[in-house]
């Protein structure tokens, strides 16, 4: 018998000086079985020379690999996945505390309205440009234009809707300073920005309305935060506080231990029938300043007055005495 010869497709050569091989009959195995077995063996090994590259040929590149597929669901694409929550931030916070008194409001640009507390930051480009911003105050007459910005021959003005012409102060310049305005004239206002002959630049302002509290006290009382209830802290842009006192028999009143916001109040004793305090006339420093201030009107009532001109914001604490 013969053993069924292997082809090496690779070495064809190879193949051909394979002689045959005699097997003991004890292990011989049954013709036709073996010959079975070669067909399918040599038909994988030709098959097998068609994928190494359709010619037989063991240099030729070999096709990429099919792809891999399954059954398992893929993950889906990122534009599919469900929205994710959208970041939060956190509550706003009431409004903190600041030394510029500006809290509230907004930025406003030219031809915009102003209210408490906005703010203006803006340019004349061009010479004879004139910015307009309409005044919406609510029943407040009075207010700060403060912490003005700007060249000195740029100015600022109100003027009356109601006949066009020009109220309060003018010829007011933006190079700095604070401004109190008072509207005397019903119905609307609205504020002018202008530059003198060929002036241009930007300016800056900010803008809070007057707001005056009073609060009934006694001589030698101290004044603090909380005490009276309401004083001892002006707690926004434009606040204005009012002590009012009988001066008892006194000649003569001082304040002593002033502290807090020192570098931007001011007090001032004026008499009590007094109403318009936002504009200073004698102000004196809230802290170090602790010599007697006559009663000139003579036995009465008078105010002794806690204010910013600059409109800011800030604690402060003292204590009103005798002095005479």
């Amino acid at each position: 018998m013969t053993n069924p010869r292997v082809v090496d497709m690779t070495n064809p050569r190879a193949g051909e000086t394979a002689g045959p091989r005699a097997v003991p009959v004890a292990v011989a195995r049954p013709a036709r079985p073996a010959r079975l077995l070669g067909v399918p063996l040599l038909a994988a090994l030709i098959a097998g020379c068609g994928v190494l590259g359709g010619s037989g040929d063991p240099t030729a590149a070999s096709p990429a690999p099919a792809r891999a597929t399954s059954d398992a669901t893929a993950p889906p694409a990122t534009d599919t996945l469900p929205p994710r929550e959208p970041a939060t931030s956190p509550e706003p916070s009431a409004p903190q505390e600041t030394a510029d008194g500006s809290g509230g409001g907004g930025a406003v640009a030219p031809g915009g309205t102003l209210a408490d507390g906005g703010t203006v930051s803006a340019e004349l480009t061009r010479a004879g440009q004139k910015d307009t911003f309409t005044l919406d105050l609510g029943d407040a007459r009075q207010f700060y234009v403060a912490d003005m910005q700007g060249d000195c021959g740029i100015r600022i003005q109100v003027v009356a809707e109601a006949d066009g012409l020009p109220e309060g102060p003018a010829g007011i310049t933006m190079c700095g300073g604070n401004q109190v305005f008072e509207l005397a004239k019903t119905g609307g206002h609205r504020l002018e920005i202008t530059g003198d002959t060929n002036v241009i630049g930007p300016y800056a302002f900010r803008l809070a309305t007057v707001k005056v509290r009073s609060f009934p006290v006694k001589l030698g009382l101290k004044i603090g935060e909380g005490a009276p209830r309401g004083a001892g802290r002006l707690a926004t842009g434009g606040e204005v506080h009012r002590f009012e006192f009988d001066s008892d028999g006194a000649t003569a009143v001082k304040v002593i231990g002033g502290s807090g916001s020192c570098a931007v109040m001011e007090l001032e004793l004026v008499d009590a029938a007094e109403t318009s305090v936002a504009t200073a006339r004698q102000p004196v420093p809230l802290c170090g300043y602790e010599f007697p201030m006559p009663l000139t009107a003579g036995d009465g009532r008078y105010a002794l007055v806690v204010r910013s001109p600059a409109a800011r914001t800030g604690p402060y604490s003292f204590r009103l005495v005798r002095a005479g």
